[in-house]
């Protein structure tokens, strides 16, 4: 719709058609909001992503809005490579779905569309500017004006920076390989989220299974670190990721710490653009998509941003807190963590399975007395 910009009034602009962006905009337009959801680019595109969604995610969605799954987990692996250490959880729904995030962006954002959204894409945010009582918008297919704005455009964030975000985010660097490699190799993978400690220094390698062929990658907490690739071709032989037919490689990186503050006048930061993410493992899907629910009950309430930042403070926040002592023991303090995990590792990982099911959270398992606290203290 060119032009359908020009002249657009809305109660909410969402920017960003990514699972975070399409989420807030679902929720938002079957609440009654006139939402506008801008996108830079045509959908569908190519996202790099491990596509691995967790099942907490299926719960923030309605039921009747359904994510394209290419293959199910119903197993998850905790390996340490150097230690020689592995542990299996299995349970009866899926831990880990997979899916291509192009699909799953298509898929939420059609049900933004199909709730009442206005999707513009390609449609790209010039500049923003806030007033007491809205803000108006500058995009590339004319100017919109909206009572808020939810960033949902990822650790580049425009809205970020238009808003007066001034800070860099915290970041730390990945590189996921697509590839493709003979069926026996496939299945030997299938229905396993493979997740590898020791892979290289103060990270972890995953091997996710799709329909027809493996997401594969490796992350570290080391910001400077180089020769990813170098890092791959060794994780990947390791592992038994050969032959390969073909593989294609992205580079990318992931927030592990929260912007100060998410929420700046009349502009509500969500999931990347927020620095919103699992900082254990990186995880970001149903981390984005619950801050967009968030946001989203905060603007439907009239709470707006003060109550985005309290809900924020109140269910998220803190789990992002624990997550993070978690992720400094396993990756900073590798001869604890090994010790940990001689002594409970089965526990340790069930229980992390647990959360990403969302049966339990991080913060519950602070007091409990076999949570890994309790165990960092006897170590």
């Amino acid at each position: 719709m060119p032009g359908a910009a020009e002249a657009g009034s809305f109660d909410v602009a969402v920017v960003g058609a990514g699972p975070a962006g399409s989420t807030a905009a679902l929720l938002l337009a079957r609440g009654g909001k006139r939402v506008a959801l801008i996108e830079r680019e045509t959908l569908p595109r190519y996202k790099t992503c491990g596509g691995g969604v967790v099942g907490r995610a299926f719960r923030i969605l309605p039921s009747d809005v359904k994510i394209p799954v290419e293959h199910e987990c119903f197993a998850a692996e905790a390996n340490f490579l150097e230690s020689g250490m592995c542990f299996r959880v299995e349970r009866e729904v899926p831990i880990v779905s997979m899916t291509m995030r192009a699909d799953l962006d298509q898929a939420l954002a059609d049900a933004a569309v199909a709730s009442g959204a206005e999707l513009l894409a390609p449609c790209a945010l010039v500049d923003l500017k806030q007033e007491a009582d809205g803000v108006d918008l500058e995009t590339s297919r004319g100017r919109l004006r909206a009572a808020w704005v939810i960033g949902a455009d990822g650790v580049l964030s425009t809205v970020a920076r238009k808003a007066g975000w001034k800070d860099p985010l915290k970041t730390i660097p990945a590189l996921e390989a697509e590839v493709r490699v003979p069926v026996e190799v496939h299945a030997k993978f299938a229905g396993i989220a493979r997740f590898d400690f020791e892979a290289m220094e103060a990270g972890y390698g995953w091997v996710f299974p799709k329909r027809e062929h493996l997401s594969c990658g490796i992350l570290t907490m080391d910001r400077g670190v180089g020769g990813l690739h170098r890092e791959l071709d060794r994780y990947l032989e390791r592992v038994g990721v050969a032959p390969r037919s073909s593989e294609e490689r992205h580079g990318y990186v992931i927030p592990v710490k929260p912007r100060r503050g998410c929420a700046r006048g009349r502009v509500l930061l969500v999931g990347d653009a927020a620095g919103l993410a699992d900082p254990l493992t990186g995880e970001g899907i149903s981390i984005g998509m619950k801050s967009a629910k968030l946001a989203a009950e905060a603007l439907a309430e009239g709470s707006g941003a003060s109550g985005y930042v309290r809900a924020l403070r109140r269910e998220l926040l803190p789990e992002l807190r624990v997550a993070r002592a978690l992720a400094w023991v396993t990756y900073r303090r590798r001869a604890l963590a090994r010790t940990l995990f001689r002594k409970r590792g089965a526990t340790i990982t069930a229980r992390v399975a647990d959360v990403f099911l969302g049966r339990r959270t991080f913060t519950s398992l602070v007091s409990r007395p076999s949570s890994y606290f309790e165990l960092i203290r006897a170590g």
